[in-house]
């Protein structure tokens, strides 16, 4: 199972610092949150100072949009990132993961607890949330779990995340309920890498 840090919750001028670390410890993947200060609560990072940090890490790249209308902000995140995830819940999912697919990047939809499984298409990549969009920090909600199950059993090569909460404890029953990758921000950056040690890319 891939891990890919968040530095949401970073101070900006110890995020550099901070993703040196993890990458010395082993991380592979940087998960960068964007939004419309609507969709979800304001914060997250501008695609500019997303590029820098991830060109100055050396880090590959994710990104995850958080806004109504997502497709006018994609083009500047794929332009750098591997995977460009927007909410099935925005109003044009559908033409900003057909703008992420011309831009050379691979689309995602990620899921909001609430929308039900039912509702997703099976041939996307998707990002189910453990948490309300924007809300870093929040407690894990182990809904997602059955969430995994189903999406995995209609879709068996689907590529499946999970984003919001997550801890070390969380990371096995994740793996066995379908998860491919999962988004890590609080207890891995604030100097948990010890913790994820065995998860984490050499």
């Amino acid at each position: 199972m891939r891990i890919a840090g968040s530095l949401w919750s970073v101070p900006e001028g110890a995020r550099l610092a901070t993703a040196l670390r993890l990458r010395d410890a082993g991380l592979r993947h940087l998960h960068w949150d964007t939004t419309d200060g609507r969709f979800a609560a304001a914060g997250g990072f501008s695609p500019e100072a997303a590029a820098a940090l991830a060109a100055a890490s050396g880090l590959e790249a994710e990104a995850h949009v958080m806004a109504h209308r997502s497709a006018q902000d994609v083009d500047a995140w794929a332009d750098f990132c591997d995977l460009v995830i927007v909410h099935l819940e925005s109003d044009d999912w559908k033409s900003a993961l057909d703008r992420v697919v011309r831009r050379g990047a691979r689309p995602g939809l990620a899921v909001s607890p609430q929308t039900d499984a039912a509702t997703v298409p099976s041939d996307v990549a998707v990002l189910c949330m453990s948490i309300v969009p924007g809300q870093a920090g929040s407690a894990f909600d182990h809904g997602v779990l059955a969430k995994l199950d189903t999406l995995r059993t209609a879709s068996p090569d689907r590529l499946l995340g999970v984003d919001g909460g997550v801890r070390r404890e969380h990371a096995d029953a994740l793996a066995r309920a379908g998860a491919d990758w999962v988004v890590v921000g609080t207890d891995l950056v604030f100097d948990g890498e010890a913790a994820w040690a065995d998860l984490l890319e050499r």
